[in-house]
């Protein structure tokens, strides 16, 4: 039984992986495509060479990591590897916390080095090669280095909290662990803006001028609370344009990038705050929140129901049970539903975004939001011919429809992101 078992996880493993193989492929293939006459206007037939070389960069270096990451769990697995790893661990240490954060700190530290070399990588040569970047050695250095910090302390932190109530609390693992998660995930979303985002970047108030009277116009006129409108210098970074939205209730915050301020005239920034608002108008962020909820709910569930059968440990020649390896475990063979849940929320968000489109084209003008999404395809080099698989099954941007009346593939509470693949 145990050889099937772990077969079973080493075949769903390989299989996830190939398959994400197939649809980088085929978007990649559907680069030939002939691009639709409603899009035909985004890039001139120079700048479309330049992108179908940049997309033509881009999967390839994303196949090449990606194949990387795929062979080293792949080889830690099957020979035994990370099973040593697990048990040397318990050998060191009969705290189940220490033996955990030994077990878990070696991989992460592992993926922390292969991140950051591609990283480097994309950011220094790739993006460089093609005009985007302009963050600078100290600048990255310095992101890597808070990310560290970040990733070590909330990651960390978390791990141990899942540890602590699952060794303390039993059977009610699945309620306190989802409500502990949750009220965290709440609580970075609400101090996102005014905690975390200031480490990277430096945000400003809107300046008063034509622009913020346009805004707090449309804010007034569609009964919409807007506490505070930010500009951030993403330019630092990036010549890529972009706007986000965080918080909810009395926390919402919008952040507009420099490189969009520069780049969209008036009318198009409203258009990109109208659609917003039209996300509010609709509670998207409620049904997102709702969503997540029972995801977190049901993700615990069948973790707590894995934790339970030996089996899943046995099979890959475990002294005992470890929490560390057992999450790895759970995350390979929760993948399939996981690539099913995501198809879901995936179709329920392409949903909402035609529907916040449609508002905003309502409340501004057909022309003001396809024109926005136009100049964000072309500044970020998006895919204006993705493959319809890919657009199912990958939680990413999509193609969006330029004519005003919709757009599909960012998910709510995002600003308007085409796909830059």
């Amino acid at each position: 039984m145990e050889t099937f078992v772990f077969t079973l996880i080493i075949t769903i493993y390989v299989l996830m992986t190939l398959l994400s193989f197939i649809t980088q492929t085929l978007d990649y293939k559907a680069r030939d495509r002939e691009i639709p006459d409603n899009v035909k206007d985004v890039y001139d037939p120079e700048t479309y060479q330049k992108w179908r070389d940049y997309s033509a960069a881009q999967t390839r270096f994303g196949v090449i990591s990606k194949l990387i990451r795929f062979l080293a769990l792949f080889i830690l697995l099957v020979s035994g590897a990370l099973s040593w790893w697990a048990n040397l661990t318990m050998e060191v240490s009969d705290n189940v916390y220490l033996s955990t954060l030994l077990f878990i700190g070696a991989l992460v530290g592992a993926q922390f080095v292969f991140a950051t070399i591609r990283n480097y990588l994309y950011t220094f040569e790739l993006e460089e090669r093609y005009g985007f970047n302009t963050t600078t050695i100290k600048t990255f250095v310095r992101d890597t280095f808070i990310g560290l910090v970040l990733m070590t302390a909330l990651g960390g932190g978390i791990l141990m909290l899942l540890l602590f109530i699952f060794e303390t609390f039993g059977g009610l693992f699945i309620v306190i662990a989802s409500i502990a998660v949750f009220a965290i995930f709440l609580l970075i979303n609400v101090g996102y803006v005014k905690i975390i985002l200031p480490l990277f970047n430096t945000l400003s108030p809107l300046e008063d001028g034509e622009l913020k009277v346009a805004i707090e116009t449309l804010a007034k006129q569609e009964n919409y609370t807007v506490k505070k409108i930010h500009t951030m210098d993403a330019s630092k970074r990036s010549t890529k344009l972009n706007a986000f939205f965080s918080g909810f209730g009395r926390f919402k915050n919008v952040v507009l990038f420099d490189t969009l301020l520069e780049k969209m005239n008036t009318p198009e920034i409203l258009a990109v705050l109208a659609h917003e608002i039209g996300h509010a108008k609709h509670k998207d962020v409620l049904k997102n929140i709702v969503m997540g909820a029972l995801n977190l709910i049901v993700t615990f569930a069948l973790l707590y129901g894995f934790f339970m059968i030996d089996i899943f440990y046995e099979a890959f020649n475990l002294d005992a049970f470890h929490f560390g390896f057992m999450l790895i475990i759970f995350s390979i063979t929760l993948s399939p539903l996981s690539l099913l849940f995501g198809m879901l929320t995936n179709h329920l968000s392409r949903k909402a975004e035609f529907k916040a489109d449609a508002y905003a084209a309502s409340v501004t003008s057909g022309d003001s939001m396809a024109d926005a999404l136009k100049v964000l395809a072309r500044e970020n080099f998006s895919n204006l011919t993705p493959h319809e698989l890919n657009g199912r099954l990958r939680r990413k941007r999509h193609q969006r429809r330029f004519d005003g009346g919709g757009a599909q593939g960012a998910r709510p509470r995002k600003l308007l992101q085409p796909d830059a693949s």
